[in-house]
């Protein structure tokens, strides 16, 4: 009985070490290597920023409030698919003071797992100035400033990949992966956002529309959800050099409402518009380096009743990238064990 016990345990022991050898990788390699298992450091430069668009009726032009952003210059890592960045501002890059100051906290993060990319939102800002350069603006002032103006957002996005097994996003955006042929993939999921936009006085300068301005809208609220789909593509000259892009649509029902405190008044509107998420990467990667830009826009399009304006946010970042991959020591990988086990990869 005990030799049979012996024999039972060390085939289920010899079992699963043969099922571990022979399991199939979770990915085409002969389409793109991944490097999980190794430490990916980076350096980069970036700069995040966000864009308020208001659209109205004719014969008013279209204008836009713009914020003033650092340069960011910053050091990361990526083990797996956890990944940590930390950045500072590079003040003397930074634009000049005829645009104003922002004050803001942006907590864009974004994450590409194999099978799910996901891009959180929370957007915190005020202070903004008007563009085109010279509209509204004070006589001997190039932009008409809005230090009251300001911008929350919080929302997320999430869509998943259907042909992971050749189509990589961290190849591109992430630099853990390396796409050595062209692929794409469709990309299905969904968004879900909560946001406003607020100012002490009218949104809109007397001097742009004076119409919108009498109805003394100062505050603008929004929530919207729904599915969404889209299409990621990377193209892959020589194995080496690279070009990805993506585009998602979201079919997103919207509830939105126009306040005016000072003449305690709301319009509220229901509808359907779309949002639009662009990720777009191009550069050099290999076996041990990467060198690339990356872009990634977020696109909110809403609307107005008792205005009848059209009101986009636009949130995103650029971002100049070196990154370097590195083997851990037996030690290195025990201390960061957890990191698999928890995240799932």
């Amino acid at each position: 009985m005990k030799k049979f016990f012996l024999l039972f345990l060390l085939g289920s022991v010899f079992c699963k070490w043969v099922n571990a050898q022979t399991q199939p990788p979770d990915h085409d390699t002969s389409y793109y290597n991944t490097y999980r298992s190794m430490l990916t450091a980076r350096a980069y430069l970036s700069r995040k920023y966000t864009v308020l668009t208001f659209d109205p009726p004719e014969p008013a032009a279209t204008f836009k409030y713009r914020s003033v952003t650092s340069l960011n210059i910053g050091i990361g890592a990526t083990y797996h698919a956890f990944t940590l960045n930390i950045g500072v501002g590079i003040n003397k890059f930074n634009p000049n003071e005829e645009k104003g100051e922002t004050k803001y906290l942006d907590l864009q993060g974004h994450f590409y797992a194999r099978k799910w990319n996901i891009d959180l939102l929370g957007e915190f800002y005020k202070g903004y100035y008007l563009t085109p350069q010279g509209l509204a603006a004070p006589e001997g002032k190039p932009y008409y400033l809005r230090p009251d103006m300001g911008l929350s957002l919080v929302g997320f996005a999430m869509y998943r990949a259907l042909n992971e097994r050749k189509f990589s996003y961290q190849a591109g955006l992430l630099q853990n992966e390396w796409q050595k042929k062209s692929a794409g993939s469709i990309l299905v999921g969904g968004e879900i956002y909560y946001g406003s936009i607020f100012g002490d006085s009218t949104l809109a300068p007397t001097l742009v529309d004076p119409s919108q301005s009498a109805m003394e809208i100062n505050k603008f609220h929004y929530f919207s959800f729904g599915p969404g789909i889209g299409y990621g593509y990377t193209l892959v000259y020589r194995e080496h050099y690279f070009i990805l892009g993506s585009a998602t649509i979201n079919l997103a029902f919207r509830y939105s409402t126009e306040i005016s405190t000072s003449l305690n008044t709301s319009a509220g509107h229901f509808g359907f518009r779309p949002n639009y998420i662009l990720h777009a990467g191009a550069g050099y990667n290999g076996d041990k380096w990467n060198l690339s830009f990356s872009w990634i826009d977020t696109e909110l399009l809403m609307k107005g009743k008792s205005t009848d304006y059209g009101y986009v946010v636009s949130v995103g970042n650029y971002r100049l990238i070196y990154a370097r991959r590195f083997n851990l020591d037996r030690k290195t990988k025990q201390i960061l064990a957890p990191i698999p086990e928890i995240i799932g990869q």
